[in-house]
Parts: structure tokens; sequence; C-alpha cells
């Protein structure tokens, strides 16, 4: 499969996970995702994009068609859409959102970008200073999978995130671990001093649910709160 070809054709779609306040199981949003049958692993895709340098085409077009999905399926949640840092920091990025702006009608404040783990922030102090004009539009910004890959404490610091996103790592078995229990309320006690939000990813028991409840974790997602799938209209 031609990568050109398949950006060209946008032989992809989405699948959108739903995401949940704990508290009283009212639904904050969605994280997107994005789904092919020409590559059953996604990330092979993006791979393959980024060497052959059509990874901010392929991020564009799957953040563009995500949010036109989104948006047609009526629903006024909020929409967590995963990009790359190289893409935010593409100057066609600009003109990309304007281009997203003029063909929507979501609200920005209905819009996360999810900082992807798989590609390192290779300027810290220009990325910075993205997100900060990105924040200045309206948009909201979150750190993916907070304990894996560049995900440090560094860029949570440098890039005063809205969302913490804990990797799915720290969610299994956490009913029996201590050490992710103490690390969990660490951050907790960070987000309510810096006014951000966590959120756990990868809930998918009831014992691990009901240690996040009694941690104080207020937003989680994970199979057994809801899995990916297509919207429904």
């Amino acid at each position: 499969m031609s990568i050109k070809r398949f950006i060209a054709k946008e032989q992809f779609y989405h699948f959108f996970q739903p995401i949940y306040y704990l508290n009283d199981g009212e639904k904050l949003g969605y994280e997107v995702l994005l789904r092919s049958r020409a590559f059953p692993n996604p990330e092979i895709a993006f791979q393959i994009a980024k060497k052959e340098n059509k990874l901010f085409e392929l991020d564009s077009r799957s953040i563009f068609k995500a949010i036109s999905t989104y948006q047609s399926s009526g629903k006024n949640e909020i929409l967590f859409v995963n990009v790359f840092p190289s893409t935010i920091s593409h100057p066609g990025f600009k003109a990309f959102l304007n281009q997203v702006d003029t063909s929507n009608f979501m609200s920005r404040q209905q819009v996360v970008f999810e900082i992807s783990e798989a590609e390192p922030v290779e300027d810290l102090r220009s990325f910075k200073k993205k997100i900060a004009e990105l924040k200045k539009l309206g948009y909201f910004i979150a750190i993916d999978d907070i304990g894996k890959g560049y995900s440090g404490v560094k860029s949570i610091i440098e890039l005063e995130p809205d969302y913490l996103k804990i990797d799915r790592y720290f969610a299994k078995n956490l009913h029996t671990s201590k050490e992710k229990q103490m690390f969990i309320s660490y951050l907790l006690q960070y987000c309510e001093q810096m006014e951000c939000s966590l959120i756990l990813e990868g809930i998918e028991t009831e014992e691990e649910l009901e240690m996040a409840k009694s941690l104080g974790v207020s937003i989680a997602q994970g199979y057994l709160l809801g899995k990916p799938a297509l919207l429904s209209y």
C-alpha cells in the first residue's frame, strides 16, 4: 500500500472511545482513534508516513476528518484529538487550523489536542510557544500516556497542559500495587495545585475502577467504561 495513495484517498476512518467522570458517570468526551483496513496497526501507517516525509499530511487529514465526523454526529462533548509534536510545529499547521475553523462549526473549546508520546519534542522552548498560541486561540492541551515515552516531568512542567493522561500501565492491577497508587496520588496533588485534570487510561476491571475512585481519580477511560467504536448518530 502506497502511503501517498493511502492519504490521498483517505483510506482510514475513526473510532471514538468515551471518557467519563467517575463521581457521577457523566461523559466528559471522546478520544478519537484512527483505524484502517489497509493498516490494521495504525502506528505502522504513521511510521511509514514519517519515513516518507508525509507525517504532517496524514496527521492533519486524519484530524480534519475526525473533527468533521464528530461534528456531523451532533454530539457536543469534548473531543480529544491525538497530534504529533511535529504537526503542531509544522509551518502549515496555522493554515490548517484556519481550514478547520472555516469548514466546521465545533467550538475551539470542544477540542483538546492530545500530544502524542510516539514522537519526541525536538525543541521544547519553541514547542512551548506553539502550545501557548493554541491555548490563546481557545484550544485545550493534554499530554498523553504519562509514564511512557517522552512524557517526562520536564514536558509536564513546561507545557502546562490542561489534562494529564496517565498511561494504562498504571491502571493495570492498580488495586494490588502500592507503588502505582502512590504515583497516582502524587500526580493528583500536582494537578490540584496546578489546576489541571488527571485522566487515568486503561481501566479494565471493577477492582481497578474502585481503587481509582478511592484514590480520588475523577476522570477515566478504558474498556470497562467503554470500548472504541464508530459513533452512533
